[in-house]
């Protein structure tokens, strides 16, 4: 059913009270950033097998119900096709997300391309320039798309269970990511893909739908998480602000430290980790610069190719070696491994290619993930009324756009939110990203 009047809305929201439902939002234009974009139409599905599309900014609608979003995004406890989005576009946080809950019902990304009918190809393909496009696609392949979905997702509604791991998941994750895509990241005129620039500011998205929750971020080719230091590529990032800079926090030697509180391994304050262990490397009480690369070198091959029987004797990796095969011991015995904060489980299948230190490897990845969309989400808090920006995460770093009035107040809490727990960060300025220079706060 085609929703015309505003009697009929008003009977929809009348009607989905008290009710399960699903609402899928679909947005105008599939190449815009959802944060440069609005919503062109709604699908509504209740429990009683009762569906509705209702026409927000559309060329077929009768009445436009655009100024009836606000009640939408206002609606709690429903289903939500992409809570992450949803935020975006100004909806409650009090919902609960398709995404997230396939990925923990199937242990797998949720794979929307199959939704697509032939003529959101057709027109996608015949009108390439035009902006909003779907909103001249009719209104029944929209809804033939919905019901794609909800021919999917609705069983899982009914049937999945709410875990307090997902409810804390999706408590936190999507709207600590949305709100670092909502911040966009400015450029000049050297960025390579001037397509995707809207008021000198790119948009990135994250996909945390991982094997370990590790989240990509690419959006329309570009990859945000992977951006290369050598050709040029980070010399297009620079601050949106006339009296700004970028400021970068790196974690140091973030995985070790992970590595040694998952195991309860204390280092010495007094020495780096990498002068720790290439003590026992070298047998030398000082080390030269090059036995410190050569150190650091051999410390990342033990942890993540395997530790060889003669290191067994430093007492750290005796200590990684008994939690691996703990891990390992888990998985064969049951298939699965828990993250330590979220309490969610990480499987693969029958994977016959899965050895100790892959399922290790995994473990560390969601580990790190946790650990930092922790802090990413004080951080949040904390900016929530600056002007300064969180802009991008990448694993053992955070980049933010640190406007220089602010700097000076900011800056050493920033560094003090993320250091909690003993998690020691490197700090760098710059004007543009690729010329940052190491600053002490």
């Amino acid at each position: 059913m085609i929703v015309d009047t505003v009697e009929d809305l008003e009977a929809v929201f009348r009607y989905i009270e008290g009710k399960k439902t699903l609402l899928i939002p679909v947005l105008s234009d599939h190449l815009l950033h959802v944060s440069q974009n609005k919503i062109t139409c709604i699908y509504i599905y209740t429990e009683d097998d009762v569906e509705r599309i209702i026409p927000i900014t559309h060329t077929e609608q009768i009445e436009g119900f655009s100024e009836h979003v606000s009640r939408f995004l206002d609606l709690t406890d429903i289903f939500i096709y992409d809570k992450k989005q949803w935020l975006q576009l100004g909806g409650k946080d009090a919902v609960y997300d398709i995404k997230t809950l396939w990925w923990y019902t199937y242990n797998e990304a949720y794979d929307e391309t199959h939704y697509y009918t032939t003529a959101h190809q057709f027109y996608w393909r015949r009108h390439q320039q035009m902006q909003h496009v779907n909103a001249v696609i009719p209104l029944m392949q929209h809804l033939a798309m919905c019901q794609k979905i909800r021919h999917y997702a609705w069983p899982m509604c009914m049937n999945a269970e709410l875990s307090e791991s997902y409810k804390q998941f999706n408590s936190i994750y999507p709207n600590v990511y949305a709100h670092i895509e909502n911040n966009g990241l400015c450029v000049n005129d050297s960025f390579k893909l001037p397509e995707l620039v809207r008021d000198n500011l790119v948009f990135s998205s994250y996909n945390y739908y991982t094997t370990t929750g590790r989240p990509s971020n690419t959006f329309r080719g570009f990859n945000f998480a992977a951006m290369n230091k050598e050709d040029g590529t980070r010399a297009a990032f620079t601050s949106r602000f006339e009296s700004g800079a970028l400021v970068e926090m790196d974690f140091d030697s973030y995985h070790i430290k992970l590595i040694a509180k998952l195991i309860g391994y204390e280092f010495p304050e007094t020495i780096s980790i990498h002068d720790y262990f290439g003590k026992f490397y070298f047998g030398v009480d000082s080390l030269t610069e090059e036995q410190r690369e050569e150190s650091k070198k051999v410390t990342f091959r033990l942890l993540y190719g395997g530790i060889d029987t003669e290191f067994l004797q430093i007492p750290f990796f005796q200590q990684v070696h008994d939690f691996v095969y703990k891990l390992w011991a888990k998985w064969k015995s049951v298939n699965y491994i828990e993250t330590p904060i979220l309490k969610r489980r990480i499987t693969v299948g029958e994977d016959a290619r899965m050895t100790s230190y892959k399922v290790f490897n995994y473990y560390l990845q969601a580990v790190e993930t946790e650990v930092s969309t922790q802090k990413l989400k004080q951080l949040v808090e904390y900016m929530q009324d600056k002007t300064s920006k969180i802009i991008l995460y990448t694993y053992d770093s955070v980049l933010m756009d640190i406007n220089y009035n602010e700097a000076k107040e900011i800056l050493p809490e920033i560094k003090r939110i993320l250091e909690l727990g003993k998690f020691s960060v490197k700090c760098k300025v710059g004007d543009i990203y690729d010329k940052m220079r190491n600053i002490t706060l």
